[in-house]
């Protein structure tokens, strides 16, 4: 299980940082999405270390948009 939540993260974090970088999608809209993700994925590997990288991306960009 664990390697599925990692894989998860990554395509997440990529696919998102991709929608951004071309803007085809806002970032309140990218990042409910990225949350309805993360409480899913706690839901089934709570505690799993793929989760604060996540955490931690959905926070970066919360600080690079409010800084902008």
């Amino acid at each position: 299980m664990t390697d599925k939540i990692e894989a998860i993260v990554d395509r997440t974090i990529a696919y998102t940082r991709e929608l951004l970088e071309t803007d085809q999608i806002e970032w309140t809209i990218a990042r409910s999405g990225l949350v309805r993700i993360n409480d899913a994925l706690a839901d089934e590997a709570p505690g799993h270390p793929a989760l604060e990288r996540l955490e931690n991306f959905i926070a970066e960009q919360d600080r690079i948009r409010r800084d902008h």
